[in-house]
């Protein structure tokens, strides 16, 4: 699992799920990441670089933002409610495959398991017929920059055939 912390500001929640609208590396708001609420080990409502991310997000005119149809009462649930919103998901099954993350889109569903239409780091989209369950999900991320490029290059070159 990923241990080191993520800042961000709480902006949905329920007995599953805890998903934050997440601070990034240039002290900018920069998607959101949704974690297992079993997973968390612990919270802390102060940091040490709390003043600077507060300045630097007021300086940039940013305020945490509730995305508008987000339902986190189950994996499936969150998972559809982000890609209908934002388009394409970067999922983390870290328990199984620590070291794979998979961004796509989801194309077929079961009660338990989904499969992919995968986004490839050069913005092509490939099939793949795995099934993957919803309970190895440990990490859900949407609505950041760099899925969203990779979606709108991918989305460009559909309509340009």
């Amino acid at each position: 699992m990923d241990e080191s912390p993520w800042q961000g500001f709480l902006v949905a929640e329920s007995d599953c799920f805890v998903v934050l609208h997440r601070v990034g590396d240039r002290f900018d708001l920069d998607g959101y990441c949704a974690f297992r609420r079993i997973d968390i080990v612990s919270i802390a409502e102060s940091f040490e670089k709390q003043d600077l991310i507060q300045r630097a997000l007021r300086l940039n005119g940013q305020d945490p933002m509730i995305p508008k149809r987000i339902d986190c009462t189950s994996t499936r649930s969150l998972m559809e409610s982000a890609q209908e919103e934002f388009g394409v998901l970067v999922i983390e099954r870290e328990k199984v495959q620590p070291d794979e993350v998979q961004v796509g889109t989801i194309r077929m569903t079961s009660e338990d398991t989904y499969v992919l239409r995968w986004l490839s780091v050069n913005a092509e989209w490939e099939n793949d017929d795995r099934p993957f369950r919803y309970k190895d999900i440990t990490k859900l991320e949407f609505g950041a920059g760099y899925e969203q490029t990779l979606l709108a290059v991918a989305r460009s070159r559909e309509r340009d055939g």
